[in-house]
C-alpha cells in the first residue's frame, strides 16, 4: 500500500513555541500524489497539485542534467503539504507568519506551503529542499556553491519542455538586486568564507554575495556555465580536491571580482533556459485519502515540524483510531508520542502493535529498531535479554533496507548496531561504507565507519576517510573522537613495526602517539616502547 511506504515518524531536533491548539478537522478533501521523488499530500485542487508535483521533478532531472556526476538526488522521502489556502494551513504553522516552510529530518524532509499562492511559497521548499540534496550527495563543495545555488534555482520555474532559473524577483531595483537586496559582500571574501556569519547583516551579504557569484557563472555565458560543472564534477570525483573556481575559470580572484561586479550591474539581469530532460514525466495521478488517513499525516506534520505540538499529533492520531479503531499507522503514532515522552516500554509496545499489521513498514520497521537501542542504552549487550534486543533491532534495520535499498539511514543504523556487537561483524564495513556512500555529509556515519575500520584493523581506509570527511566539512570538534581513533591504530601498527624491526618508522608514530592520545594508558605504552627503540 502506498500509504503504508510513506510513514514518517520520527523525532525533530529542535523546538519552536507552539502556536494556538485548532480543532482537529474532519479529514475530508485531501489527495495523495506520488512521483519518483517526492510525495504530496494537497487539499487544493487536481491541477495545482499536479502542477506543483511535475515542477518538482522537472527541477530534480535538470540538477541532474547539470551535475551528473554529483548525483543530484536524496536518500530521504521529501513530504510536501500543500494547503488550499492560509486557514487550513494556520494550525499546522510555525510561529512566525510565513506562509511556507521546510523542516529536514534523519528519516525524511517535511514541507509544508499555502499551496495556493505557489510563487511566494515554492521558493521555500526549493531553496531549501536544494541545500538538502547538495549536503546528501557532495557536502565538499565551497559554501558560496551551496547558497548560490539554492538562490538561483530558488525562482525555478518550468514547462514540459523548457526550465528557467535566475528569474527576478519583482521589478527595479528589487530585481536588479535578487532575492534578499541586502549589501553584497566582495567575490574575494565570499570564497574565503567557510562558515556561515554568525552576524544576521554579515550574513545576508555573505548569501546575496553567493548569489552574485552563481548568477556570474551560470546564467548567461556558456563557457562559465561549463567551467562551473567541471568544478563540481572534480569535487565530486575526489573529495579532498584541492581546486579553486578561479583556477577552473583561469583567472585570479581579483579579476574574477572585476568581472563578477561588472555582470552584476546589468539591468535587469538576464536569466537562464535549460531543457527540461526527455524522461521527466508529463502526467501523474493522484489518489484520495480517507479521512483517517489524512489525520495521521496531518499529525505527523506536526509531531515532525514541533515537538511542542505533541498533545496536538496525539489529538489528531486519537481521531484517527475513532474513525478505524484498528488503524495501524495511528497506533504507531501513538507509540512516537510515548517515546518522545520518554516511555519506552510504551512506545516498543505500540509499535509492535503496529508491526502485525504493518511488518512491510520501513520506517516503522527503523522506528521499532531505533527504540530497541534506546531500551539497550545505545551500548554493546552485558546480558542476553539485552542480546535479544540488539538481534531484534539487527532485524528490524535489515528488515527496512531490504524493504527501501535506497534509505541511508537504514543502512547507517545497521551499521551502528553491527558495532554494537560483542565481536566484530564481517558485515559491519561494507554496511557503513554504503551508508557513507548515501549520507556523506553526515559526520556520525563517518565517525561509525571509522569505528567499524577500526575493529577490523583497517589504518589505510580510516585514514582515508577522516582526510574525506574534512573535508567534506565535518567540523574538527566532530573529527576529534576519529583522531583518537586513528591514534590507536597508529600504535597498533607501530607495535607492529617495532616486531619487523623497522624501528624509525615505529618511533615516528609512537612519537605522535605521545604527543596527541587523550588515552593515558596508551600513551605511557607508547612512551616505554619508544625508550626501547631511543634508550
Amino acid at each position: 500500500m502506498k500509504l503504508i511506504s510513506t510513514l514518517m515518524l520520527a523525532l525533530v531536533a529542535w523546538t519552536v513555541a507552539a502556536p494556538s491548539p485548532a480543532a482537529v478537522p474532519s479529514g475530508a478533501g485531501w489527495q495523495q500524489l506520488e512521483t519518483d521523488n517526492f510525495i504530496i499530500f494537497s487539499n487544493l485542487n487536481e491541477a495545482a497539485t499536479k502542477e506543483v508535483g511535475l515542477d518538482l521533478e522537472r527541477l530534480q532531472a535538470v540538477l541532474e542534467e547539470i551535475f551528473p556526476r554529483a548525483e543530484f538526488d536524496s536518500p530521504l522521502d521529501t513530504l510536501l503539504y500543500l494547503f488550499k489556502d492560509r486557514d487550513s494551513f494556520e494550525p499546522y504553522a510555525l510561529p512566525g507568519g510565513q506562509s511556507g516552510y521546510f523542516a529536514p529530518h534523519k528519516h525524511a524532509n517535511f514541507a509544508a506551503v499555502v499551496g495556493s499562492t505557489p510563487d511566494d511559497t515554492l521558493p521555500v521548499v526549493y531553496r531549501q529542499y536544494l541545500h538538502e540534496v547538495i549536503n546528501n550527495n557532495v557536502p565538499q563543495v565551497p559554501l558560496w556553491f551551496k547558497h548560490g545555488l539554492a538562490e538561483i534555482f530558488s525562482t525555478f520555474q518550468a514547462d514540459g519542455l523548457m526550465a528557467q532559473v535566475a528569474l527576478p524577483i519583482g521589478g527595479g531595483e528589487a530585481a536588479k538586486m535578487g532575492l534578499l537586496g541586502s549589501e553584497r559582500m566582495p567575490v574575494s571574501q565570499v570564497l574565503a568564507t567557510e562558515s556561515l556569519p554568525g552576524d544576521p547583516e554579515k550574513m545576508n551579504a555573505f548569501v546575496q554575495g553567493s548569489w552574485a557569484l552563481m548568477h556570474y557563472l551560470m546564467v548567461d555565458d556558456d563557457e562559465r556555465f561549463a567551467a562551473t560543472r567541471r568544478f563540481v564534477g572534480e569535487l565530486a570525483g575526489d573529495p579532498t580536491a584541492d581546486v579553486s573556481i578561479a583556477e577552473i575559470l583561469g583567472v585570479d580572484v581579483g579579476k574574477l571580482q572585476a568581472a563578477v561586479e561588472a555582470y552584476i550591474e546589468q539591468s535587469p539581469l538576464p536569466h537562464r533556459e535549460i531543457p527540461v530532460p526527455a524522461n521527466v514525466p508529463t502526467s501523474v495521478d493522484l489518489m484520495p485519502l480517507e479521512p483517517q488517513t489524512t489525520l495521521f499525516h496531518l499529525g505527523d506534520l506536526l509531531i515532525h515540524t514541533n515537538s511542542d505540538r505533541q498533545a496536538d499529533a496525539k489529538a489528531h492520531f486519537d481521531a484517527a483510531l475513532a474513525l478505524k479503531p484498528d488503524f495501524a499507522p495511528a497506533i504507531a503514532g501513538l507509540g512516537l508520542v510515548s517515546e518522545m515522552g520518554g516511555d519506552l516500554n510504551t512506545a516498543e509496545k505500540y509499535y509492535r502493535q503496529a508491526l502485525e499489521q504493518l511488518p512491510d513498514a520501513f520506517r516503522l520497521q527503523v522506528l521499532f529498531g531505533e527504540v530497541e537501542l534506546g531500551l539497550l542504552g545505545k551500548r554493546r549487550p552485558q546480558t542476553s535479554e539485552e542480546q535479544t534486543r540488539l538481534d531484534q533491532a539487527v532485524a528490524a534495520f535489515k528488515k527496512s533496507v531490504e524493504l527501501r535499498p535506497g534509505y541511508g539511514e537504514g543502512w547507517a543504523l545497521l551499521g551502528y548496531s553491527y558495532n554494537l556487537e560483542a565481536k566484530p561483524s564481517p558485515d559491519a564495513v561494507t554496511t557503513l561504507e554504503r551508508a557513507y556512500e548515501m549520507l556523506p555529509g553526515r559526520g556520525d556515519v563517518a565517525y561509525n565507519l571509522l569505528l567499524g575500520y577500526a575493529r577490523a584493523g583497517k589504518r589505510q581506509e580510516a585514514i582515508d576517510l577522516v582526510a574525506t570527511a574534512e573535508a567534506r566539512g565535518v567540523t574538527e570538534e566532530q573529527l576529534a573522537p576519529a583522531r583518537q581513533t586513528l591514534l590507536q591504530l597508529d600504535f597498533q601498527y607501530a607495535v607492529a613495526l617495532a616486531r619487523d624491526k623497522k624501528l624509525d618508522e615505529a618511533a615516528t608514530l609512537l612519537e605522535k602517539v605521545v604527543a596527541e592520545s587523550a588515552d593515558a594508558g596508551m600513551k605511557k605504552q607508547a612512551a616505554d616502547l619508544l625508550k626501547q627503540i631511543r634508550p
